[in-house]
């Protein structure tokens, strides 16, 4: 129930998926919950199996469950599955520091935090929606530490208004969402934020109850990146000039128009990426087509392993 009252949730924003796996059938609950523990952060993570490691990062309002369904067909292919929480997101309670510079950068600052503490790399990067852009950024900076990328309709809010149009795509979501959502966020009022979201995406207000006790553990995620003046980074031109690694992009073929267009610009930049749409899925498809999507990532996975040669500056 709680799952499919969650998929009612799916589109409250480009930049993040809400849905959550269903708590009460979650491998990862049979897993030992851990943290590392750095830069004055705490980053609660789950595990399973062994092999070359894919670390997996979940949307917004979402939290380390969201990839509970992947793990074990993960561990079963050999591989070691590392699901983790972002810093506002539960059970994670760190205290917030510098919201208005928070972002995406700060996700990825953090993933460097979490793979050196696990002693990990090079790695396979899985990333949805708004921690996809902490995946791009991160692969960016450390090429020599993944091995493929993964990315499913990452908010890359700049390369879209390159694009013929795109420019009023992102304005309305702005005008009409994020910018509503900041103000009733600011203002304490989290039951209006959703609503606000759910009256843009769905033209209903309506957020039922269940579905709004799913989402409050993580709210404070929103809370600070609605206040941030950086919430949608991209890496440079040039430093994704020398990533080379396999890169798998993922869409759904029911997802948002702006979300599209999002796939569209980051295939651009990478135009040997392999593409995959996801039948009768929307942005929310990890949750809605989880063996679609789990099938796509470790096909991937099994044919492009062993492409990885770590670039120049590494060696």
């Amino acid at each position: 129930m709680l799952l499919r009252l969650c998929h009612l949730l799916s589109g409250i924003a480009c930049l993040c998926t809400v849905a959550l796996s269903n708590a009460t059938d979650l491998p990862a609950k049979t897993l030992a919950l851990r943290s590392v523990r750095g830069r004055g952060v705490a980053l609660h993570y789950v595990e399973s199996g062994a092999g070359e490691p894919v670390v997996m990062i979940h949307g917004g309002l979402e939290d380390y469950r969201a990839w509970s369904p992947q793990l074990g067909p993960l561990a079963a292919s050999h591989y070691r599955a590392i699901a983790y929480s972002r810093r506002y997101n539960f059970p994670n309670q760190n205290a917030v520091r510098d919201a208005a510079n928070y972002s995406a950068q700060v996700d990825a600052d953090d993933l460097a935090l979490l793979l050196e503490q696990l002693r990990l790399g090079p790695v396979h990067l899985v990333g949805h929606s708004y921690g996809a852009v902490g995946a791009l950024l991160f692969a960016a900076e450390h090429p020599e530490l993944v091995r493929t990328l993964t990315l499913s309709e990452s908010p890359v809010m700049s390369w879209v208004k390159e694009q013929p149009g795109g420019a009023a795509l992102v304005q309305e979501f702005f005008a009409r969402c994020w910018l509503p959502l900041g103000r009733a966020f600011a203002q304490g009022r989290h039951e209006e934020a959703l609503a606000i979201a759910m009256e843009y995406f769905t033209g209903s207000p309506v957020v039922a109850s269940e579905a709004r006790a799913a989402l409050e553990p993580s709210l404070k995620e929103w809370e600070v990146l609605t206040a941030s003046r950086k919430g949608f980074p991209i890496p440079s031109d040039k430093a994704i000039a020398g990533f080379r690694a396999p890169v798998l992009l993922l869409t759904g073929d029911r997802t948002l128009p702006l979300l599209k267009r999002c796939v569209t610009a980051v295939a651009a930049r990478f135009p040997q990426s392999r593409r995959v749409t996801i039948r009768n899925a929307t942005h929310d498809m990890w949750s809605e087509k989880p063996a679609a999507c789990g099938a796509a990532l470790r096909k991937f996975l099994r044919e492009t392993s062993s492409a990885f040669t770590p670039p120049p500056s590494s060696r």
